[in-house]
């Protein structure tokens, strides 16, 4: 994904911002001991990570492909509970979409991997198609799916080519077309609602189910702006964007007037908080992490204020000891 891609700058970019003074930081037997690697250890535990991540993904390809993960217990294949559509642990995730494959693609590229990345771009070239009658989590389809198409796309047209020669003979924007298709479809979450929140769910073939549910968490609808502003900024086209944007703004504007703080579940369609408790967790995190993200990726200074504005909050009304 290409959160992935940002995820060293961007944690080290905020430990920067949060404390420059190292000698605050104490160190004992534990740091000592494991806190860093040998040389002889960084060479064992990356083999060993190799190692890993190839026995998920061949007994992935070899039992499960094209459907989205392997069942383990069953060593079988796993997609959508069609027998059961409000069963939104497996639903919320899993669309018919190559989940998995799209997931490993950046892994694939950032290990070295050309022959194992060509060969999978070739098979989502092949068999991903987004015109199912699946409703998905907007969240999750654009940090996973839209994400992984766009990542492994601009590590295919980087001229650098850092992790090796990664271009598929002729290639020709085979998965930016596969994530313009996908953030079409995930468009009409956005359309008709009050407050310019996101529906949380949508129906990849017909749109917003009639009985979706009107509330969201913060992270799901403040967390889809770098998905989205990469797809407008490579399309040339504004609405992608434009859609995530407003979203963040509109939760922005509903934060606490004492605090400053946000709540946790909002209705998209009142603006009111379901959950008025706040954090730095689950249903929260997202949000504060993208704002940065997103100055970093498009510079718009609006994204650093929002930031730099929670932090302070945060530290203000959350910190403890």
């Amino acid at each position: 994904m290409i959160e992935h891609i940002l995820i060293v700058f961007t944690v080290g970019l905020c430990f920067t911002f949060v404390r420059n003074d190292f000698s605050y930081y104490k160190t004992d037997y534990y740091s000592e001991k494991y806190g860093h690697f040998s040389e002889f250890e960084r060479v064992e535990m990356l083999e060993a990570a190799k190692e890993m991540f190839y026995w998920g993904y061949d007994n992935y390809m070899q039992h499960a492909f094209p459907l989205d993960e392997l069942d383990p217990i069953h060593c079988t294949g796993r997609g959508p509970d069609h027998d059961n559509p409000s069963n939104i642990n497996i639903n919320d995730v899993l669309g018919d979409y190559c989940l998995t494959l799209i997931d490993s693609l950046d892994t694939l590229a950032v290990m070295g991997d050309s022959d194992g990345f060509i060969q999978a771009v070739q098979l989502l070239t092949d068999h991903l198609s987004f015109n199912r009658n699946n409703t998905v989590q907007v969240f999750e389809a654009n940090i996973r799916v839209l994400g992984g198409l766009l990542s492994a796309h601009l590590i295919i047209t980087d001229p650098a080519q850092p992790f090796g020669n990664m271009t598929p003979p002729n290639y020709d924007d085979d998965l930016l077309h596969l994530a313009h298709d996908l953030g079409s479809r995930l468009l009409p979450a956005f359309e008709n609602t009050a407050t310019r929140l996101p529906h949380p769910r949508v129906n990849l073939l017909l749109g917003v189910p009639v009985d979706t549910h009107n509330s969201t968490c913060t992270a799901g609808a403040g967390s889809l702006l770098v998905e989205m502003g990469m797809l407008s900024h490579l399309l040339g086209d504004p609405v992608y964007e434009g859609a995530a944007r407003r979203a963040i703004k509109a939760l922005w504007s509903y934060r606490d007037a004492s605090t400053g703080l946000l709540g946790n579940v909002i209705d998209i369609t009142t603006g009111q908080w379901t959950n008025k408790l706040s954090g730095v967790g689950a249903g929260l995190d997202s949000f504060y992490e993208y704002l940065l993200k997103s100055y970093i990726l498009f510079g718009d200074d609006g994204d650093l204020k929002m930031f730099n504005a929670a932090y302070r909050k945060i530290k203000r009304f959350m910190r403890k000891g």
